[in-house]
């Protein structure tokens, strides 16, 4: 791979009339992000997105997401087939990174084609995921495993109440607070939004988005794998025409039995990979599913 970029490659700040470009080049590399999910880069962090052009025409983008001061996320980092391997992708990574010198911890999520290139950057990994993807009509009946508190359990949908505890929740388990992020989900996607109670105590939650290819669940956290099943589960019949997917941990091998047996199949690995100073680690113990590799 070139470490270089010709003369004729340009960057310069992404805007919204860049959008149909960006849609452009998810649609050629198979992701599955839509038009709402490159509004949420530019309309929350101005001046964090970034795009190559060649003769005026964009040919890669590098986005980037602030989670207060505990790390950043790097996402988005999308290529034209024909412009690859000419190092439009590295110059592209490092203009994004250089967005973010004040942060002390970068993250991303790769792919095994771009997990090559992070390490050369200085990228370490610090967990494994998987896609996992349910065809449409596919589901299967599958048991849940039986959580400690399967008597007494409650799903229902979530309501604005509940956001007195999922942020807290929430970011003990991910590192860090996104509240602004989780209620972005919820106003996109309302009906995969639920939450599991213990009584009166929140014990898990879910949420989702729509997107070109598919559904996307998540995040989903939880108390344990059964409460983080049944909340999967009650999705599910909301759009059984539709494909669904989580990217799911490697280690939560209990949940992925239960995927496995629900219909759901692997479609690729991620890596979780980490710049700077130890990430916060979380409750990684608790994440079942996360929001995907372009927001973490």
């Amino acid at each position: 791979m070139s470490s270089k970029v010709d003369s004729a490659v340009t960057f310069r700040e992404m805007t919204v009339d860049d959008i149909p470009a960006g849609l452009a080049l998810c649609r050629a590399s198979g992701w599955n992000q839509v038009e709402r999910d490159w509004r949420r880069f530019l309309e929350t962090q101005p001046g964090g997105a970034i795009v190559a052009e060649r003769e005026s025409r964009v040919i890669g983008t590098v986005a980037t997401m602030r989670y207060g001061r505990r790390f950043a996320w790097v996402a988005m980092v999308l290529v034209d087939p024909a412009e690859r391997s000419r190092g439009v992708g590295r110059a592209l990574l490092t203009r994004g990174l250089s967005l973010l010198d004040d942060v002390e911890t970068v993250r991303l999520d790769a792919t095994p084609a771009g997990e090559p290139l992070y390490r050369t950057l200085g990228f370490v990994e610090d967990a494994r995921f998987s896609r996992l993807q349910l065809a449409p009509g596919a589901a299967r009946m599958a048991v849940a495993p039986d959580p400690v508190s399967a008597r007494t359990v409650t799903i229902r949908p979530l309501e604005p109440a509940d956001w007195e505890a999922i942020p807290a929740f929430d970011a003990r388990v991910f590192g860090a607070e996104r509240r602004a992020m989780l209620e972005w989900l919820w106003g996109g996607a309302p009906e995969y939004a639920w939450v599991a109670h213990d009584g009166g105590r929140l014990a898990g939650y879910v949420l989702g988005r729509s997107g070109h290819l598919f559904e996307h669940l998540g995040p989903i956290i939880a108390d344990d794998a059964g409460t983080a099943a049944r909340l999967l589960a009650t999705c599910l019949p909301s759009r059984a025409d539709r494909a669904f997917v989580v990217d799911a941990p490697l280690d939560q091998v209990e949940w992925r039995r239960f995927l496995a047996a629900t219909g759901f199949v692997e479609q690729r690995p991620f890596f979780r990979m980490s710049r700077g100073r130890p990430a916060p680690a979380g409750l990684p113990s608790n994440l079942f599913a996360t929001v995907g590799p372009e927001f973490g």
